[in-house]
């Protein structure tokens, strides 16, 4: 068999950082991020905690690597969203069902654990959440206040609305029955919406 080329072994290292991180993910959801070992996620992963050494120096860089790259996809949703030719209401719920069919629960449920134990959160993992977070609200208010503005959505305090309907959004994807999600999912949307909705 001949040897692998530069190309083919890049692929190779490049599905297994993603095997680990998405392991990773996993693990630090299930036991805390405390309770997290390396050997944990190694095993989660099907590999040595040795190999896992090759790509990640310490637990704290699979976690900021593995949270960084999970959270890197929001900005091409929000740039497909905001070509999108509807309302502000379509694409509150077009962002919500992508968060439900395409999302990863194990990423809200680490991003709670990291909330319930800030003091020994390193800086540039609590940085990179609350980056992340306020890219949310940031894509997201202005589509609150376009439906207000609509007659589309409920008129109160658009920035308290909005981070009551994110903390609902989180609270469900924690629980992690994404499958449940899945079935009859537009119904679901609806009846999700109607928090928001005037009509």
């Amino acid at each position: 068999m001949a040897p692998l080329n530069e190309e083919q072994l890049e692929q190779i290292r490049s599905q297994r950082k993603f095997q680990i991180m998405m392991a990773a993910l996993k693990v630090f959801a299930e036991n805390g991020i405390r309770l997290t070992k390396i050997n944990m996620i190694a095993a989660e992963a099907g590999i040595s905690h040795g190999l896992l050494y090759h790509y990640f120096k310490s637990k704290e860089e699979v976690l900021y690597e593995s949270l960084q790259w999970a959270i890197s996809g929001s900005g091409e949703l929000f740039q497909e969203i905001a070509e999108m030719q509807s309302g502000p209401v379509e694409k509150i719920k077009h962002l919500v069902k992508t968060a439900f069919t395409e999302g990863n629960s194990d990423v809200f449920r680490v991003i709670h654990h990291l909330r319930r134990t800030n003091h020994d959160v390193p800086e540039h993992i609590a940085a990179l959440i609350e980056r992340s977070s306020k890219e949310y609200i940031t894509f997201l208010l202005p589509l609150f206040i376009e439906g207000q503005r609509t007659g589309d959505i409920v008129q109160t305090d658009p920035q308290e609305l909005l981070e009551m309907f994110l903390t609902v959004i989180t609270g469900l994807m924690m629980e992690g029955d994404l499958e449940w999600w899945g079935r009859d999912i537009d119904r679901k949307i609806d009846l999700l919406m109607r928090m928001i909705t005037a009509r």
